[in-house]
């Protein structure tokens, strides 16, 4: 998944500083401060400075029209949502097609009984082999291979309406048992925050991939053009985000590690006149291209919309421990940040650092060698505690990053199923992996996974009406025992690749 550079100054020397867009924590380059990003999971304001000048603007918006004039040329920054995320989903199993006969045993069948993940089509291997003996040595040959295979011989027509006839689809049955299986991707969704169909732009589509982005100040913006107000609220901006179209399957889903944000991306609307007649032509001031030839005058109108001074952009200050004025390290993608000298966990959310409390897991206590064991890397897991019921047993959810998704449903199931004895240590505290899920993401994935505890969709839907509530949340860092190039949880008996972790 891309992530948006942005460009900024360092707060302390003024040097230039630049960071990924989602980053907590980054060090200055030329003065080596450390700085906490503050505004997690808040909707921050970014914009794109214009790379093409008014003259060039209306230049590109007359090409194949040289005989109309400029009238009119203005700027004009258009707001765009952007969502980031990991997508969990929940889904019944589609339909798989059946053998046309029984009589022939498919490509399937032979392998062992083992059918592919996706059969789309379903080939009987003995026309297949028999059509390959045709080709190569002829059609006696071809016979020979069929009546091994126990086949009839090959009948009087045409070879490629027999091979046709074996790749027809065959009638598709209902999935065995209506179970759901897990799907995950990574969302990666821009979109106008205004209703300006006009405009001609649906997405900033890959461009949102290279974009190189400013932290939003309105009198930049205003210097140079019109800033279009979004109509979007960030909440009606985050379901349409959300939905997912095509996906007609999707019984239940979560979305975690969400980034909403608001890019101002420039355009240049151009007044074009000929024998009487005005349309308007839409300039991208970036790429130097035409995206809508012509548009009515009314969207004129429709981008002078005054907009509100509600903005919201990232703010920088010093990284340090609230209690005690320690610096704390710099691990730009962690929502933890562990003080070396007083020895408290501090979580961010939007501009505040707050105190969580956590511990290190002795799994294996021994009285003559208490604390982490040697030769393991500790992952950090949220241990969640359910609303009103004090006795009732804590939801576990990771709070690693993994390029795999389906781990970590795996892993708070089965943790959560079996929680792992332990006791906390009091030594010293070993090197422990960051975090990248934050409390309110590990109840996302406790829910996920208490869903799909139900394994028919019918069940599924059901659970989502009842998803189970939490109260409060505490980090527990468990070990886990390198072997190769994989991590052993020794609880739960899953592997990880070490290379995966983020």
């Amino acid at each position: 998944m891309s992530q948006v550079v942005v460009s900024t100054e360092c707060p302390t020397c003024s040097g230039p500083l630049d960071f990924s867009e989602g980053a907590n924590a980054i060090r200055c380059p030329s003065c080596g401060s450390n700085l906490l990003v503050t505004g997690r999971k808040q909707v921050l304001s970014y914009w794109v400075a214009p790379k093409v000048k008014a003259e060039v603007a209306g230049a590109v918006a007359r090409t194949g029209r040289l005989e109309a004039r400029v009238a009119d040329a203005r700027l004009f920054f258009v707001p765009f949502y952007r969502l980031t995320g990991h997508d969990f989903q929940w889904q019944d199993v589609p339909p798989k097609p059946e053998p046309e006969s029984a009589a022939f045993p498919t490509v399937g069948e032979r392998l062992g009984g083992r059918e592919s993940d996706r059969p789309e089509i379903e080939i009987p291997i003995g026309s297949m082999l028999g059509w390959g003996a045709d080709v190569l040595l002829g059609r006696k040959a071809g016979d020979v291979v069929r009546d091994m295979l126990g086949e009839p011989p090959k009948a009087e027509r045409p070879l490629d309406l027999a091979v046709l006839t074996a790749m027809r689809a065959s009638p598709s049955r209902s999935a065995p048992d209506g179970q759901v299986q897990f799907l995950d991707r990574y969302v990666e969704k821009t979109f106008p925050a205004a209703d300006l169909a006009a405009l001609g732009v649906a997405s900033l589509g890959v461009r949102a991939q290279v974009l190189r982005v400013a932290l939003f100040e309105r009198s930049a913006l205003a210097a140079l053009g019109t800033i279009v107000a979004p109509q979007l609220t960030p909440e009606r901006a985050m379901a349409q985000g959300l939905s997912a179209r095509g996906f007609e399957h999707v019984i239940y889903r979560q979305v975690l590690g969400r980034i909403l944000s608001v890019i101002y991306f420039p355009f240049w609307v151009v007044d074009l006149a000929r024998d009487g007649e005005r349309w308007l032509t839409v300039v991208d001031a970036v790429a130097e291209s035409v995206v809508q030839p012509r548009a009515p005058l009314s969207l004129r109108e429709a981008l002078e919309r005054p907009a509100s001074d509600e903005s919201r952009t990232v703010g920088l200050r010093p990284l340090v421990c609230p209690n005690c004025g320690w610096a704390l390290p710099v691990e730009p993608d962690d929502v933890i940040f562990f003080c070396g000298s007083c020895h408290r966990a501090w979580q961010i959310h939007g501009v505040e650092l707050t105190d969580m409390p956590h511990e290190i897991a002795d799994v294996q206590p021994s009285a003559a060698n208490p604390g982490p064991v040697p030769g393991t890397i500790y992952l950090p897991f949220w241990q969640l505690a359910p609303e009103g019921a004090a006795e009732a047993p804590r939801a576990w959810a990771p709070a690693f990053r993994y390029r795999r998704l389906k781990a970590l449903h795996d892993l708070a199931a089965r943790l959560t199923a079996k929680p792992p004895a332990y006791r906390p240590w009091t030594g010293e505290r070993p090197a422990a992996h960051g975090c990248f899920y934050d409390a309110e993401d590990a109840a996302l994935l406790a829910r996920f996974a208490a869903a799909g505890r139900h394994r028919t969709p019918r069940e599924v839907q059901a659970a989502t009406e009842a998803e189970p509530r939490f109260t409060g949340a505490r980090l527990t860092w468990l070990p886990f025992r390198r072997e190769s190039q994989s991590l052993l949880d020794p609880s739960t008996g899953l592997a990880l690749q070490e290379t995966l972790l983020g």
